[in-house]
Protein backbone atom coordinates (compact mmCIF):
# COMPACT_ATOMS: atom_id res chain seq x y z
CA UNK A 1 0.00 0.00 0.00
CA UNK A 2 1.16 3.31 -1.09
CA UNK A 3 1.88 6.00 1.23
CA UNK A 4 -0.96 8.28 1.56
CA UNK A 5 -0.89 11.99 2.82
CA UNK A 6 -3.78 13.61 4.25
CA UNK A 7 -5.43 17.02 4.06
CA UNK A 8 -8.30 18.66 5.36
CA UNK A 9 -10.52 21.47 4.31
CA UNK A 10 -13.07 23.61 6.45
CA UNK A 11 -16.31 24.79 5.21
CA UNK A 12 -15.56 27.44 1.92
CA UNK A 13 -18.44 28.86 1.78
CA UNK A 14 -19.25 32.09 0.77
CA UNK A 15 -16.74 32.03 -1.81
CA UNK A 16 -17.80 28.53 -3.88
CA UNK A 17 -21.74 29.89 -4.24
CA UNK A 18 -20.75 32.59 -6.46
CA UNK A 19 -19.00 29.88 -9.24
CA UNK A 20 -21.66 27.88 -10.83
CA UNK A 21 -20.91 23.60 -11.02
CA UNK A 22 -19.89 24.65 -14.44
CA UNK A 23 -17.15 26.99 -13.44
CA UNK A 24 -15.74 25.02 -11.21
CA UNK A 25 -15.82 21.74 -12.87
CA UNK A 26 -13.54 23.73 -15.74
CA UNK A 27 -11.40 25.53 -12.94
CA UNK A 28 -10.99 22.14 -11.53
CA UNK A 29 -9.72 20.00 -14.26
CA UNK A 30 -8.61 22.85 -16.74
CA UNK A 31 -6.28 24.97 -14.04
CA UNK A 32 -5.04 27.11 -16.81
CA UNK A 33 -9.14 28.60 -16.86
CA UNK A 34 -9.43 31.70 -15.51
CA UNK A 35 -13.25 32.94 -14.99
CA UNK A 36 -13.32 36.73 -16.01
CA UNK A 37 -15.76 39.02 -13.65
CA UNK A 38 -16.29 42.36 -12.39
CA UNK A 39 -15.84 42.80 -9.64
CA UNK A 40 -13.19 39.84 -9.73
CA UNK A 41 -14.53 36.25 -7.95
CA UNK A 42 -12.71 35.23 -4.85
CA UNK A 43 -9.96 32.62 -5.14
CA UNK A 44 -11.24 29.04 -4.72
CA UNK A 45 -9.77 27.12 -2.26
CA UNK A 46 -7.11 24.57 -3.61
CA UNK A 47 -8.39 21.77 -1.67
CA UNK A 48 -11.90 22.02 -2.64
CA UNK A 49 -10.86 21.75 -6.53
CA UNK A 50 -8.84 18.84 -5.35
CA UNK A 51 -11.58 17.28 -3.82
CA UNK A 52 -13.62 18.01 -7.56
CA UNK A 53 -10.48 16.40 -9.93
CA UNK A 54 -11.19 13.14 -7.79
CA UNK A 55 -14.97 13.20 -7.56
CA UNK A 56 -15.63 14.44 -10.98
CA UNK A 57 -14.27 11.72 -13.02
CA UNK A 58 -15.91 9.38 -10.51
CA UNK A 59 -19.40 10.54 -10.65
CA UNK A 60 -19.71 12.17 -13.38
CA UNK A 61 -17.62 10.88 -16.10
CA UNK A 62 -18.04 7.20 -14.92
CA UNK A 63 -21.23 6.84 -12.64
CA UNK A 64 -22.85 9.08 -15.01
CA UNK A 65 -24.05 11.90 -12.57
CA UNK A 66 -25.18 14.99 -13.33
CA UNK A 67 -22.53 17.76 -12.53
CA UNK A 68 -25.21 19.85 -11.03
CA UNK A 69 -26.50 17.34 -8.62
CA UNK A 70 -22.61 16.03 -7.97
CA UNK A 71 -21.67 20.07 -7.08
CA UNK A 72 -24.87 21.15 -5.20
CA UNK A 73 -25.59 23.49 -2.08
CA UNK A 74 -24.08 21.19 0.85
CA UNK A 75 -20.30 21.63 -0.54
CA UNK A 76 -20.30 25.28 0.61
CA UNK A 77 -20.69 24.04 4.15
CA UNK A 78 -19.06 20.70 4.78
CA UNK A 79 -15.78 19.82 5.36
CA UNK A 80 -13.94 18.08 2.83
CA UNK A 81 -11.06 15.81 3.15
CA UNK A 82 -8.42 14.59 0.31
CA UNK A 83 -6.20 11.70 0.19
CA UNK A 84 -2.65 12.11 -1.64
CA UNK A 85 -0.22 10.28 -2.68
CA UNK A 86 2.97 10.56 -1.61
CA UNK A 87 3.80 13.42 1.24
CA UNK A 88 2.23 16.37 -0.75
CA UNK A 89 -0.77 18.50 -1.35
CA UNK A 90 0.35 17.90 -5.49
CA UNK A 91 -2.90 18.45 -7.18
CA UNK A 92 -2.24 15.69 -9.65
CA UNK A 93 -1.48 13.03 -6.99
CA UNK A 94 -5.15 13.68 -5.50
CA UNK A 95 -6.63 9.86 -4.98
CA UNK A 96 -9.62 10.26 -3.25
CA UNK A 97 -12.26 12.56 -1.47
CA UNK A 98 -14.92 12.85 0.80
CA UNK A 99 -17.05 15.42 2.40
CA UNK A 100 -18.95 15.26 6.06
CA UNK A 101 -21.94 18.05 5.74
CA UNK A 102 -22.82 19.28 9.14
CA UNK A 103 -26.67 19.43 10.64
CA UNK A 104 -29.39 20.21 10.11
CA UNK A 105 -29.42 17.39 7.01
CA UNK A 106 -32.78 16.27 5.30
CA UNK A 107 -34.10 13.70 6.99
CA UNK A 108 -34.84 16.14 9.57
CA UNK A 109 -36.82 17.94 7.64
CA UNK A 110 -40.68 15.99 6.85
CA UNK A 111 -41.08 18.57 3.82
CA UNK A 112 -38.27 16.49 2.23
CA UNK A 113 -38.13 13.16 0.32
CA UNK A 114 -41.08 11.22 -1.08
CA UNK A 115 -40.64 11.71 -4.68
CA UNK A 116 -40.14 9.51 -7.64
CA UNK A 117 -38.36 9.31 -10.50
CA UNK A 118 -39.82 8.58 -14.66
CA UNK A 119 -39.73 4.71 -13.97
CA UNK A 120 -41.69 5.58 -10.55
CA UNK A 121 -39.00 4.79 -8.63
CA UNK A 122 -38.32 6.31 -5.29
CA UNK A 123 -35.81 9.08 -4.70
CA UNK A 124 -35.50 10.30 -1.26
CA UNK A 125 -35.26 7.55 2.32
CA UNK A 126 -37.91 6.75 4.22
CA UNK A 127 -37.80 9.63 7.40
CA UNK A 128 -39.40 7.73 10.01
CA UNK A 129 -37.24 7.19 13.51
CA UNK A 130 -35.33 3.28 13.86
CA UNK A 131 -33.22 2.37 16.18
CA UNK A 132 -30.81 3.98 14.94
CA UNK A 133 -31.67 7.75 14.62
CA UNK A 134 -35.20 8.68 16.81
CA UNK A 135 -36.01 11.38 14.14
CA UNK A 136 -34.76 14.57 16.03
CA UNK A 137 -30.90 13.85 16.81
CA UNK A 138 -28.74 16.18 15.11
CA UNK A 139 -26.10 13.85 12.80
CA UNK A 140 -23.08 14.50 10.37
CA UNK A 141 -24.11 13.12 6.85
CA UNK A 142 -20.56 11.61 5.23
CA UNK A 143 -21.10 11.83 1.67
CA UNK A 144 -18.96 11.78 -1.80
CA UNK A 145 -16.59 9.10 -0.83
CA UNK A 146 -14.53 8.45 -4.31
CA UNK A 147 -11.19 6.89 -5.19
CA UNK A 148 -9.52 7.41 -8.30
CA UNK A 149 -9.69 4.20 -10.72
CA UNK A 150 -6.15 3.81 -10.78
CA UNK A 151 -5.77 4.11 -6.98
CA UNK A 152 -9.11 1.67 -6.16
CA UNK A 153 -7.98 -1.24 -3.79
CA UNK A 154 -5.33 0.39 -2.31
CA UNK A 155 -6.83 1.57 0.91
CA UNK A 156 -7.00 4.96 -0.35
CA UNK A 157 -10.64 5.75 1.06
CA UNK A 158 -10.35 3.64 4.07
CA UNK A 159 -7.98 5.32 5.10
CA UNK A 160 -9.41 8.92 4.55
CA UNK A 161 -12.87 8.03 5.94
CA UNK A 162 -11.18 6.59 9.18
CA UNK A 163 -8.78 9.90 9.49
CA UNK A 164 -12.14 12.06 8.95
CA UNK A 165 -14.30 10.64 11.51
CA UNK A 166 -11.60 10.14 13.82
CA UNK A 167 -10.90 14.01 13.63
CA UNK A 168 -14.93 14.64 13.97
CA UNK A 169 -14.88 12.37 16.96
CA UNK A 170 -12.83 14.47 18.90
CA UNK A 171 -13.83 17.80 17.81
CA UNK A 172 -17.53 17.45 18.07
CA UNK A 173 -17.90 21.21 18.53
CA UNK A 174 -17.43 21.94 15.29
CA UNK A 175 -21.17 20.46 14.19
CA UNK A 176 -23.05 21.99 16.54
CA UNK A 177 -26.43 22.60 14.86
CA UNK A 178 -26.44 25.90 13.23
CA UNK A 179 -28.28 28.10 15.54
CA UNK A 180 -29.37 25.98 18.04
CA UNK A 181 -27.64 24.94 21.30
CA UNK A 182 -27.90 21.02 20.86
CA UNK A 183 -24.46 19.58 20.38
CA UNK A 184 -23.46 16.75 17.84
CA UNK A 185 -23.10 13.53 19.74
CA UNK A 186 -21.34 11.87 16.93
CA UNK A 187 -24.16 10.15 14.49
CA UNK A 188 -23.32 9.70 11.29
CA UNK A 189 -25.66 8.65 8.34
CA UNK A 190 -23.99 7.54 4.89
CA UNK A 191 -26.45 7.54 1.59
CA UNK A 192 -24.47 4.22 0.51
CA UNK A 193 -24.28 3.43 -2.69
CA UNK A 194 -26.28 0.01 -2.87
CA UNK A 195 -23.27 -2.29 -4.34
CA UNK A 196 -20.45 -1.37 -2.32
CA UNK A 197 -22.70 -1.92 1.54
CA UNK A 198 -20.33 -4.48 1.89
CA UNK A 199 -17.35 -1.63 2.32
CA UNK A 200 -19.44 0.26 4.73
CA UNK A 201 -20.29 -2.86 6.57
CA UNK A 202 -16.74 -3.15 6.91
CA UNK A 203 -15.86 -0.12 8.63
CA UNK A 204 -18.39 -0.13 11.36
CA UNK A 205 -21.51 1.49 9.47
CA UNK A 206 -24.91 -0.74 10.04
CA UNK A 207 -27.86 -0.59 7.26
CA UNK A 208 -31.14 1.13 8.42
CA UNK A 209 -33.87 -1.07 6.44
CA UNK A 210 -36.41 0.99 7.64
CA UNK A 211 -35.09 3.93 4.92
CA UNK A 212 -35.41 1.69 2.46
CA UNK A 213 -34.12 1.47 -1.38
CA UNK A 214 -34.16 4.50 -3.38
CA UNK A 215 -32.42 5.99 -6.42
CA UNK A 216 -29.90 8.71 -6.61
CA UNK A 217 -29.28 9.95 -9.72
CA UNK A 218 -30.37 6.37 -11.43
CA UNK A 219 -28.24 4.13 -8.21
CA UNK A 220 -29.54 2.48 -6.06
CA UNK A 221 -28.99 3.94 -2.24
CA UNK A 222 -29.46 2.52 1.13
CA UNK A 223 -29.04 4.45 4.67
CA UNK A 224 -26.32 3.30 6.69
CA UNK A 225 -25.53 5.04 10.44
CA UNK A 226 -21.88 4.72 12.40
CA UNK A 227 -21.48 6.73 15.42
CA UNK A 228 -17.85 7.91 16.45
Amino acid sequence: MPPFHISSLPPPSPSINLYTPQHLSSLALFPDTQILTSPPLPPVPPLFLSALRVRIPVFVHEQHCSLRGEIDADDARSWHWVAFAGDGDDDTAAVAALRLVPPPNEEGNPEKGGGTDEQGRRTSPSHTPSRFWDGREPYVKVGRVATRSEYRGQGAATELLGAALDWAGRNKDKFRLEGGEEEWRGLVLSHAQRWVKGWWEKIGFEEDEGMGVWWEEGIEHVGMWRRV
